[in-house]
């Protein structure tokens, strides 16, 4: 029996700049999706601890579920046979302690689990950033989101007490220390969201409309001192769109600079400029996601923002370890009497790794 674990993602700053090859800056956390299989033959058959059913399908990826969770594992399969990887079948069940639709990426690391394992009992030499991008190219195909890189690639580059500054154009990347002393809380604001059902794609339309006034130009070499003239001529919401990505693109540069030079409260300025613009100018923000982030900073906070796609999902909080607690509180207590409908949970998360066997 073979074991890896791919873990799922938080992102510290970055949001819907990745599918216009912008700058991340992601972290793995230790929750994630772990695989246990017996490997070989030529079908995939899976069952998960946390979902319904069986997938039983072709090791190449031949035949796809019309629905549910198969769908990403024959992406995978298909994916990698079109990459070169001599099909592989496997035996085995999942376990994932990701809460899906919380924005914490349980389909890119479900994706990056299948994949590492697929690759490594084909001996099929991937590397790191090409295996992420066909995990990407293998969620369209699963469910046609047209979404970036960043979450796969934080599932496997990811680093123990460090973030990973990601530029989505150039795979660039370098890793960023954090506090040692602060604690990532995830709140899971309880409300759920399917990307391809959510307004994701049509965010990403919206902001191809704008990006004709940049003349080829990468929205991420835009200086925010250009946006007035460039915005000048465009509708309303394209415009909002591109003004998002650009100015959080200058906040994801920002916030490495602070985190190496130790300026913590500049860290509490960026991300709230980050969920202000996210809520007014991209627009995928929730009043849930909202009253978090205000009780976070209540609480104490060092800083908070959503993370995800939004729509749903959960928001972060860096907090002092001497103040997680009294976060926690003013959390629980702040939404159980705003949002009482909503089953609140608060994970205190680790920086962890990227994907890994565990089984040496």
């Amino acid at each position: 029996m073979t074991r890896f674990l791919a873990p799922g993602r938080a992102n510290l700053i970055g949001e819907h700049t990745d599918h216009t090859d912008g700058l991340v800056l992601p972290v793995a956390i230790d929750r994630g999706v772990t695989l246990e299989a017996d490997l070989g033959g030529d079908r995939i058959v899976l069952r998960s601890a946390d979902a319904d059913g069986e997938v039983d399908v072709a090791a190449d990826g031949s035949e796809t579920p019309t629905e549910g969770w198969g769908r990403f594992v024959a992406a995978v399969a298909a994916e990698l046979a079109e990459a070169g990887c001599a099909p592989v079948g496997m035996h085995g069940e999942l376990h994932s302690d990701l809460p899906q639709g919380a924005g914490l990426s349980s389909s890119a690391a479900l994706e990056v689990v299948l994949a590492t394992a697929l690759a490594d009992a084909a001996e099929f030499d991937c590397p790191p950033l090409e295996l992420a991008a066909l995990c990407r190219r293998a969620e369209r195909r699963a469910v046609g989101v047209p979404s970036g890189i960043m979450d796969q690639a934080a599932s496997i580059l990811g680093r123990a007490d460090h973030a990973v500054l990601l530029d989505c154009g150039t795979l660039e990347y370098r890793h960023v220390p954090l506090p040692t002393d602060h604690v990532l809380l995830v709140a899971d604001s309880g409300v759920r969201r399917q990307l391809e059902t959510s307004g994701y794609a049509a965010r990403s339309e919206e902001l191809a409309a704008a990006l004709p006034v940049l003349d080829g130009r990468n929205p991420s070499t835009v200086g925010v001192e250009e946006l007035d003239e460039l915005l000048a001529d465009l509708p309303e919401v394209p415009a909002r769109r591109l003004r998002h990505v650009v100015t959080e693109n200058e906040r994801v540069r920002q916030t490495e600079a602070a985190l190496r030079e130790g300026r913590l409260d500049d860290l509490a300025v960026l991300f709230a400029a980050g969920h202000a613009s996210l809520r007014d100018d991209y627009q995928v923000t929730i009043p849930e996601l909202d009253r978090l982030v205000e009780l976070a900073r209540d609480g104490g906070a060092t800083a908070a923002r959503m993370t995800g796609g939004g729509f749903g999902g959960a928001i972060i909080a860096l907090v002092h370890h001497d103040r997680v607690d009294a976060v926690e509180k003013t959390i629980r207590d702040g939404y159980g009497t705003a949002f009482p409908q909503h089953p609140l949970q608060i994970h205190r998360c680790r920086i962890a790794d990227g994907v890994r066997r565990l089984d040496g």
